[in-house]
């Protein structure tokens, strides 16, 4: 297993398209599950580049086989180091598909469930390039309907930060009605909502959602409205993203 690494965008995306899967490789066999643990291992071992507040880009088709994340995430928190994942909804093999999404909702990151053809669309929807710095991270477990009070938010400075969700770890969508993150203090309140209206069932449909959002240097008192069908446990990932970063690491949430 080799590794490349580069200083600038433009020699890394020429290595990325001098590289792309071969089919003829594929592993025919469902039962081989990714090597991802293993590469991430290898890049935070790597003596070539710097690793200490990394953010990791997983793109994976293949699930691992492995349950246990608890030593891979402490590797990654003794980093500082973020995971975003886009997980398929038709793997080609592997057992454990919520493995990563685990390793996201721990290191402060993203872990949308999403069908293939919307990879593409939803690169530029991670908070990645742009927004990179977490400010708000929660990962909570909800069933049936209810409201939830969260902890408060707390933003030092007045901008637009990057609000996203994953309000389900798995596809199809079978059991989401609405979910609704709603904010408030004194000066200033707003919501963020996803509801059946937006997810429409079809197999293009994903398991994220995202926006910019305005909002003051202030306290807010946060607050989750859910309703989903049945009474099985949802696994959900809020959070929220900065242009610049805190003047402190925002700490993991298991």
């Amino acid at each position: 297993m080799d590794m490349e690494f580069h200083s600038n965008l433009k020699d890394a995306t020429r290595a990325i398209k001098n590289n792309l899967p071969d089919p003829k490789l594929v592993f025919q066999n469902p039962g081989v599950g990714s090597n991802v643990f293993d590469v991430i291992e290898k890049f935070f071992s790597n003596t070539q580049a710097p690793v200490c507040g990394s953010i990791l880009f997983i793109l994976l088709k293949r699930y691992p086989d492995e349950a246990d994340v608890s030593g891979l995430v402490s590797l990654i928190r003794s980093h500082h180091a973020i995971v975003h994942v886009i997980t398929s909804a038709y793997p080609a093999g592997g057992y454990y598909p919520k493995a990563m999404y685990s390793v996201a909702s721990k290191t402060n990151g993203m872990g949308p469930f999403e069908p293939d053809s919307q990879f593409w669309e939803m690169i530029g929807r991670l908070p990645v390039f742009d927004n990179p710095y977490p400010v708000y991270s929660r990962s909570i477990q909800v069933t049936g309907s209810g409201t939830m009070s969260l902890p408060a938010l707390y933003l030092p400075k007045p901008d637009q930060y990057w609000i996203c969700v994953t309000y389900q770890d798995h596809l199809p969508i079978d059991s989401l009605k609405s979910i609704n993150l709603r904010w408030t203090n004194p000066s200033d309140s707003g919501y963020f909502e996803v509801d059946t209206n937006v997810v429409d069932g079809s197999e293009d449909t994903e398991t994220y959602a995202s926006e910019w959002n305005d909002f003051g240097a202030s306290n807010y008192n946060m607050t989750l409205d859910y309703d989903y069908l049945g009474t099985d446990v949802q696994n959900l990932q809020i959070r929220i993203y900065s242009k610049t970063p805190l003047n402190n690491w925002l700490p993991y949430i298991d």
